[in-house]
């Protein structure tokens, strides 16, 4: 008498393998989330502890508007207005980007980044510039006043001769209230001229 296994198909036994080694990977994974919950182990490393809000679906931020005619300084020498060669410099925005994160109270913080640039005229003998430049928060309602106003004064040394000079702003002090819509509106402001 032989004692002979059953015959299996290639294909049923192929299956029967596969299963058991997914539920085995499975059942390793599960048993041992509760260690690295939070963690990725890489090259026999330690593990790196990896933030929730990595995988945070975005904070929606509002959009930026530069207000019109105000992306432009012209600075002459007193006297010599629109006469090019009375030209100290003139200064540009010429870039603008944002981002935001969600604080605690549900508001949003929003962290603007704006640079352009600083190009001195025949009449420049090298110093420092200070760039007014004023950030509003305006409400989506219509005839709402500005959430928030400010205006910074941005520094730039340009030396004499010099062809230009890069300025960047990074600010992260906006604050929009929770469920409020909001746009940003920017630009130079030189308060009144006479």
């Amino acid at each position: 008498m032989s004692s002979a296994t059953p015959a299996v198909p290639g294909k049923t036994l192929k299956a029967f393998v596969t299963l058991g080694l997914l539920a085995t990977a499975l059942g390793g994974c599960a048993g041992a989330a509760d260690g690295v919950a939070g963690k990725i182990i890489s090259g026999g490393q330690e593990p790196i502890e990896i933030s929730p809000d990595t995988f945070a679906a975005p904070v929606p931020c509002p959009p930026m508007q530069l207000k019109s005619t105000t992306y432009l300084i012209m600075k002459y020498v007193r006297g010599k207005d629109d006469d090019p060669q009375g030209l100290l410099y003139q200064a540009t925005i010429e870039d603008w980007a944002n981002t935001c994160t969600q604080e605690p109270d549900g508001s949003r913080r929003v962290k603007i980044g704006l640079s352009g640039d600083v190009t001195t005229g025949p009449a420049w003998k090298g110093g420092e510039v200070v760039l007014p430049l004023r950030v509003a928060i305006i409400s989506s309602e219509d005839g709402a006043k500005p959430l928030s106003s400010d205006l910074i004064k941005i520094p730039v040394t340009v030396g004499a001769g010099a062809p230009s000079e890069t300025w960047t702003l990074i600010e992260n002090k906006f604050i929009v209230p929770a469920g409020q819509g909001a746009k940003i509106v920017f630009g130079f402001d030189e308060g009144r001229r006479r």
